[in-house]
């Protein structure tokens, strides 16, 4: 008999602790805030990487942040009431920045991506990108099986890094892969001839070709298509659950592609209307 009053003793008093716990937990009210915070706040805290143009970066003869999606999220911001705050950020640690509650938005040429899907709630997709090979263009490289046993440059936790490490063929066949933290300093590396070729977006890619046309060169399959090791789309990330922040958002971007002012955005910065929302 005791022993059975010991254990119902001591069911009870785990049920007390339980209870105690759920108690001092945070209520599951279910309600999402996160817009309502930024309102409140008059401001949106974009996360951003400085040197991925010509999406975010800093300028090098001004020293400012600019770029097409800064140029995007400062209208829709407009609209929505609210001043844009640029914060730059470690890229490598951007869910952890976002988790954090350091940032509102991860907003830079993100691309949508497995990983990604698990740990971030991503917006609908407004762009798309490749993910190709820069090479310089005086280089003997004219495909992937040319990069045999020669030195790679990709940017840490970058979706190109993704895209190589999917692309297992062509990675075992390249020497080092050297992780580098932007891609400012992969074409620095390229130039000084410490890498032969760099995994990088296309978007960033064409930019730098733009810059210095006789410098360098994307790899082709043929005359019209690049060498991709990805097809990847263009989102904006949000912390999980923030579905009323994202909502919010992607309903300006939608209006902003019907009257006509992301195709503004887009030719100042590509020649042409290469957003995909609405297409």
């Amino acid at each position: 008999m005791k022993k059975w009053m010991s254990l119902l003793l001591a069911l009870v008093t785990m049920v007390t602790v339980l209870a105690g716990c759920n108690a001092n937990s945070k209520p599951s009210s279910g309600e999402d805030k996160s817009w309502q915070e930024v309102e409140k706040a008059g401001e949106l805290v974009l996360g951003m990487d400085t040197a991925f143009p010509p999406m975010g970066y800093k300028d090098e003869q001004t020293g400012e942040l600019v770029g097409f999606d800064l140029d995007v999220a400062t209208e829709v911001c407009a609209r929505l009431g609210v001043t844009l705050k640029k914060q730059p950020i470690n890229w490598k640690t951007q869910v952890n920045e976002i988790n954090n509650d350091n940032v509102d938005c991860l907003w830079n040429g993100l691309s949508k991506t497995e990983g990604r899907e698990k740990t971030l709630n991503l917006s609908i997709p407004y762009m798309k990108n490749n993910q190709i090979i820069l090479v310089k263009v005086d280089s003997e490289y004219k495909n992937l099986t040319d990069l045999a046993g020669k030195n790679l440059g990709v940017q840490a936790g970058s979706s190109a890094a993704d895209a190589l490490d999917a692309s297992t063929e062509f990675k075992n066949s390249l020497g080092d892969i050297i992780s580098i933290d932007d891609y400012s300093k992969a074409i620095i590396e390229m130039k000084n001839g410490t890498i032969d070729a760099i995994a990088i977006d296309e978007v960033v890619a064409r930019y730098y070709l733009t810059k210095e046309p006789d410098t360098y060169r994307i790899l082709m399959k043929d005359d019209k298509n690049v060498e991709s090791l990805a097809v990847e789309d263009y989102v904006i990330g949000f912390k999980i659950g923030d579905d009323a922040l994202k909502a919010k958002i992607e309903d300006t971007l939608k209006a902003m592609d019907k009257d006509g002012k992301l195709a503004e955005i887009s030719k100042k910065w590509f020649g042409e209307d290469v957003t995909t929302i609405g297409k």
